[in-house]
């Protein structure tokens, strides 16, 4: 199979939105967890989802990228159906998907190379030459071909997610979801993943949706801002739409989150100078 999979009709087909989502409900057990969510996302841009812990940020992304089905609802990718697709539709859907595990989800027995080549010798017949230099220039994208023999039990948080990132963009995909990826992480090292996910986006033009807690991470790389409060939608739009929103609970979880910020901030200063 080629780089550039059979899945051709789904790139080019002429839609606004490359994802939306209609109506999503989930319900675990007696529990609602999302309650009509309705999302749209643009070809292009970077996309973020926040809100406070339990709120149903990563039960959002699961369904959007097709990992788990909703109670009610749907989600389109290209106009196309994801969850009523036929098996084979819904493997292309994914080749043409990049997913970022909050920790990585590297594969510890495997160098970096290693596993950043693994997606594409599962899923091409590409020459084992080709897969090799394909992974080696994902690496460099991301800052990380100087580490490419290593281990990821020899990488550092921030390695680890940038490693993470150029696997998932192994396959030349579409759009690409990440799940906190500052998680864990120093403002200094943090600002470093944003870089990269803003210089892919710009150079390549892949849609990047990201969930995240990091206000002052989502201000710096996202186009739209989606918050979520008890399971629905409580703000979407431009950074300064959302920041300026009138709602009082926005307005108290945004004033909390950037005092938290401001804490780890001070405390990552404070450690700079001892």
């Amino acid at each position: 199979m080629e780089l550039v999979t059979a899945l051709e009709p789904f790139v080019r087909r002429a839609t606004d939105d490359l994802v939306r989502a209609v109506a999503l409900t989930t319900q675990f057990g007696e529990r609602t967890v999302l309650d009509g969510v309705d999302v749209a996302i643009r070809r292009g841009e970077v996309f973020v989802i926040m809100g406070p812990s339990g709120c149903g940020k990563t039960t959002l992304l699961r369904h959007l990228c097709g990992l788990q089905q909703p109670t009610l609802g749907s989600v389109t990718v290209g106009g196309h159906d994801v969850y009523g697709a036929p098996p084979d539709l819904l493997h292309h859907i994914r080749l043409r998907t990049g997913l970022s595990f909050q920790g990585g989800a590297l594969l510890g027995n495997l160098t970096v190379l290693e596993n950043v080549a693994l997606p594409l010798r599962e899923n091409t017949d590409l020459p084992d030459a080709v897969i090799v230099e394909t992974a080696r220039m994902k690496l460099d994208m991301v800052g990380m071909l100087h580490a490419s023999a290593l281990l990821p039990s020899s990488l550092s948080g921030g390695m680890r997610k940038r490693a993470a990132i150029a696997r998932a963009i192994a396959l030349d995909p579409d759009i690409v979801y990440f799940d906190e990826p500052s998680a864990g992480l120093d403002p200094i090292t943090a600002a470093e993943v944003d870089n990269v996910i803003t210089k892919l986006n710009k150079v390549f033009g892949i849609t990047m949706v990201v969930v995240t807690h990091d206000l002052p991470s989502a201000r710096g790389i996202a186009d739209r801002i989606l918050v979520l409060l008890d399971g629905k939608v409580a703000a979407m739009g431009a950074c300064e739409t959302v920041w300026n929103h009138p709602d009082p609970r926005l307005r108290d979880f945004i004033e909390r989150r950037l005092r938290a910020e401001e804490g780890r901030g001070m405390d990552v200063l404070a450690h700079l100078e001892v």
